[in-house]
């Protein structure tokens, strides 16, 4: 019984120094800091995003708002202000209760 006790105490130590080794999530950076370039492809990243995830929440209550969402910062990409389209597609995705993509 003493010796199943100390290989559960061992057990219990070794997961729990495994599992604060692991890294921290990354927080997205926000859209004011990313370079033009990245701001583009992060568009493009976030629409096909979009695009795949609405195909599963498109009836959903939330959806239109996330449409509208999503349409302007498509807009503001195309538009030639990338950051702030980035803004707008990662709120539709929030929106969806859907985690956007980072690069």
């Amino acid at each position: 019984m003493r010796k199943t006790m100390n290989i559960l105490a061992a057990s219990a130590f070794a997961a729990g120094t495994a599992l604060s080794a692991l890294p921290a999530a990354a927080a997205p950076t926000p859209a004011s800091e990313l370079s033009t370039g990245d701001a583009e492809e992060l568009c493009s990243r976030l629409d096909e995003q979009f695009q795949f995830t609405m195909k599963f929440k498109a009836d959903l209550p939330y959806a239109d708002k996330a449409r509208a969402l999503h349409q302007s910062g498509v807009e503001k990409c195309e538009g030639g202000n990338p950051a702030e389209g980035v803004s707008d597609l990662r709120q539709s995705l929030k929106t969806m209760y859907v985690e956007p993509s980072t690069l």
